[in-house]
């Protein structure tokens, strides 16, 4: 047995990725980074790390984007470039695996109509989305993620959306989880946590903040009010010719939020 694919994206330091793969107690055939820096900035460090040995991860690579093409991009490159996996596990680069965590995730899956598995079940019981695992039937049946959601924050809301109307067999909360920045995940967010990598840059936080808001207003066009409770519409724009799956790349409106790198 063995996790068949783990994906993180990376975009200020390498701190954070260390200690994720460090945590690493469970077999693993592929563990990749997606370097979604686009500056240069540590894509050495980045090359020596895929570079070193691990116990229990067969092989290692690191993908360098020449720009940062988003949260969403990054979980679908992820998936594209694993395509044949039977799920992916996707992971925030400053998430550290507790013992057994991994082991527990594999064995949700021996379940073959499991699709998907959030370690922890964060405030509202659905799943937090900085540690989960998607199943093939889930990308199957709903589609990639939405990448008119770049930079980030939002795609896992528009996720979660395409299943308000069409549920899955999923796994919230397991016995083992992991830990997110320094503290247990519920510290994280109650303590005034949040996104790392806006707190490593203050100009890259406020475009971030921004993008969010804009993020916000483009999920209530797509899903309507009621999107904040989870009683979004039944289609996308609430058009009947569109699937429950349909995605389109709005090129102007993901450009009103670019990061410049």
């Amino acid at each position: 047995m063995s996790i068949p694919v783990i994906g993180v994206p990376v975009v200020a330091n390498t701190f954070w990725v260390s200690r994720l793969i460090a945590s690493i107690d469970y077999p693993v055939d592929d563990l990749v980074i997606i370097n979604n820096n686009g500056r240069g900035e540590f894509d050495q460090d980045l090359d020596n790390l895929v570079k070193m040995k691990h116990p229990n991860i067969k092989r290692m690579k690191v993908v360098h984007m020449p720009a940062n093409i988003g949260v969403a991009g990054a979980w679908n490159l992820i998936i594209k470039c694993y395509m044949n996996a039977k799920y992916w596990l996707i992971c925030n680069d400053d998430v550290s695996f507790k013992s057994g965590c991994l082991k527990l995730i594999d064995q949700e899956f021996e379940n073959p109509e499991m699709g998907m598995v959030h370690p922890e079940a964060g405030e509202w019981n659905i799943g937090t989305w900085d540690c989960f695992a998607i199943g093939e039937n889930v990308v199957q049946s709903f589609g990639l993620f939405d990448e008119n959601t770049y930079p980030a924050y939002c795609e896992d809301a528009d996720y979660i959306m395409r299943m308000a109307h069409r549920p899955i067999v999923k796994k919230v909360g397991l016995d083992k989880s992991f830990i997110h920045g320094y503290n247990e995940p519920i510290d994280y967010y109650e303590e005034g946590g949040g996104s790392n990598t806006g707190k490593s840059d203050d100009e890259l936080g406020k475009k971030l903040t921004y993008s969010n808001e804009l993020n916000i207003d483009y999920l209530t066009r797509k899903w309507g009010e009621g999107w904040r409770g989870i009683q979004p519409n039944k289609l996308p724009f609430e058009n009947e010719e569109r699937d429950i799956s349909f995605s389109i790349y709005d090129l102007n409106f993901v450009r009103s939020k670019h990061t410049g790198f």
